[in-house]
């Protein structure tokens, strides 16, 4: 019975009649390619033939191209708007092929090496849109890649779809933050294009009322980015635009030209001197980049303005790929912290009601990137010190001074008996490097590192989000101070966020009870609150400024070489 379908099926598609027990010839060249791909495109592709009978889905049997070919390969062409690498999907190899494929001379069965060639360019950009591109080992915090039924699948609607481009470019990531950051790729593509900006020469510090000719270069640099305004008469173009036609329109010069109010005419300032405007301009640029904002190009400033455009470029590439390694839906209410910016912001339904400066591991104590859930809080909490803080810095004050618990305020606890033993007692050289018989805590109180209260979601790293007795330190530019902990500025305010819903309990009355000395008391929350520990380092900010932040996990170079194969492009002449 199956031997007569598959000749009538033949016979009514145009294919070639086959012996008995025969593979037909497209199937056999299914099975063919399948072996020379990846195992997640080879069981993609694989499912998807299948699934259609073996049909190709780019040509008919006697080789004429559908529409899809070009609707795909015009895709392929936009890749690069999408921080990925045309070259990657072989898209010129393919419309090569495609112009051969006309020629006298090709072989008959020709069509269908392109067709399983355009079917795996397909699945490969497919996947790398909805999720990424780099192996999940080199990003603790994405989503899980599409198998293979769910590509085979992806791709069978999209051909239907009528519009495949169209469709394709739904699979990027639809969160503000991932579109912004991808409008920003394509304006710092055209000032690449545009001749870049200059680096500003090496040299001392440079400050208002200065007058040096490196300021005349700090002034085309800034207005480049649009942190310097134009004046009035000047268009708002990127530097070197050959015509009207070619213009870039640049968002942050709008905006810092509304900022400056009207002034009657009056002489030109000299390129050279280092007036308030251009010290407005500096901080402007400061923010931007996440530096202490004074207006003075010191050395951190400095070594910002000498970070050329294809440097930055790269970075929004790294952090374009962090985006489609994201969850693409997340939940109505969250916290998200970025890492590099040293912030912490409350959502709920969308908008930010909530946004504070946060102090987070120092390098050595690297704060960990990772997606959990706030379950509870507890007020005056005890602190019971990590067992890396207690071997790399509790053990050896101990042994040379026995004297040191007390004076740091700690607790000493035997674990056998959980009860408490003077520190005097124990002999600490004498400890051998096995398990550690003691523990250490502190009490609540003015001291105790967690301060008022800490915010609790289990997670293999023992970090959590906590209060601190040290504010003064929120005031710096480069907060990584923690032993990898998240400290946050308004804990009142972020436990009102944490616990709204929960009878009792209002910003108020959290402000009041943190005031006061207290025992340890554990507060549940309404609902569990989803907390990201995420690492941008470029996004674009609550203001709509192109911000960019240091590496300061060099966290960033991994992801470059695993992008290996999507270099930034050279734009410049």
């Amino acid at each position: 019975m199956r031997s007569w379908l598959v000749l009538l099926c033949c016979l009514l598609l145009g294919a070639p009649v086959l012996a008995a027990g025969e593979l037909p010839p497209f199937e056999s060249a299914v099975r063919a390619r399948a072996e020379k791909e990846s195992r997640e495109v080879s069981q993609a592709l694989l499912r998807f033939y299948e699934t259609r009978g073996f049909q190709p889905a780019w040509f008919s049997y006697d080789g004429a191209v559908r529409p899809q070919v070009d609707q795909f390969l015009a895709a392929l062409r936009e890749a690069e708007s999408e921080g990925l690498w045309p070259e990657r999907y072989h898209r010129s190899a393919l419309e090569d092929s495609l112009r051969r494929l006309s020629l006298e001379g090709e072989p008959e069965d020709a069509w269908m090496s392109v067709e399983l060639r355009l079917t795996s360019s397909f699945l490969t950009y497919a996947s790398h849109l909805l999720s990424g591109q780099v192996a999940s080992q080199r990003i603790p915090w994405r989503t899980k890649p599409p198998g293979a039924v769910v590509l085979a699948a992806v791709m069978e609607g999209a051909l239907a779809s009528g519009d495949l481009r169209t469709t394709l470019r739904s699979f990027s990531p639809t969160h503000e933050g991932f579109v912004r950051l991808r409008e920003a790729l394509a304006r710092y593509r055209a000032i690449a294009a545009a001749g870049g900006w200059p680096l500003v020469p090496e040299g001392g510090p440079l400050e208002r009322g200065m007058r040096d000719p490196r300021v005349a270069v700090l002034r085309e640099r800034l207005r480049v980015t649009g942190d310097l305004p134009a004046a009035p008469e000047e268009r708002l173009l990127y530097p070197g635009a050959p015509s009207v036609s070619s213009m870039v329109l640049v968002g942050d010069l709008v905006r810092a030209a509304m900022e400056v109010a009207p002034e009657s005419p009056r002489e030109p300032v000299p390129e050279d001197l280092y007036d308030a405007k251009l010290e407005e301009a500096v901080k402007r640029f400061q923010r931007r980049q996440g530096l202490e904002v004074d207006g003075k190009v010191g050395a951190g400033t400095l070594e910002a303005l000498r970070v050329p455009v294809e440097e930055r470029i790269a970075q929004l590439l790294v952090n374009l790929e962090r985006w489609r390694q994201a969850p693409r839906e997340l939940e109505p209410r969250y916290v998200m912290v970025n890492l590099p910016a040293f912030e912490l912001e409350a959502v709920e339904r969308g908008r930010t009601v909530l946004r504070m400066p946060v102090i987070i591991g120092e390098p050595d104590w690297s704060t960990p990137v990772l997606a959990d859930e706030v379950e509870y809080l507890v007020l005056h909490p005890e602190w019971n010190v990590p067992g890396k803080i207690t071997q790399e810095e509790v053990l050896p004050k101990l042994r040379e001074d026995a004297g040191a618990a007390e004076a740091l305020g700690l607790t000493v606890i035997d674990k056998a008996t959980g009860q408490a033993v003077d520190a005097r007692t124990v002999d600490w050289n004498a400890l051998g490097e096995g398990p550690l018989s003691y523990r250490f805590a502190q009490a609540p109180g003015e001291s105790n590192p967690l301060g008022q209260v800490k915010f609790i979601f289990p997670n293999p790293y023992s970090i959590y989000l906590h209060d601190t007795p040290n504010p003064a330190l929120f005031t710096k530019a480069n907060r990584a101070f923690s032993h990898g902990c998240v400290r946050v500025s308004e804990p009142a305010k972020l436990a009102d966020f944490m616990l709204r819903g929960h009878e009792g309990w209002t910003e108020a009355s959290l402000a009041a009870e943190m005031e006061k000395a207290g025992t340890p008391r554990r507060v549940q929350l309404p609902a569990p609150v989803p907390v990201y520990l995420l690492y941008w380092t470029a996004f674009v900010d609550a203001e709509g400024r192109v911000a960019f932040r240091r590496d300061l996990y060099a966290r960033d170079p991994e992801v470059r070489r695993a992008l290996a194969v999507n270099p930034v492009p050279t734009t410049r002449g």
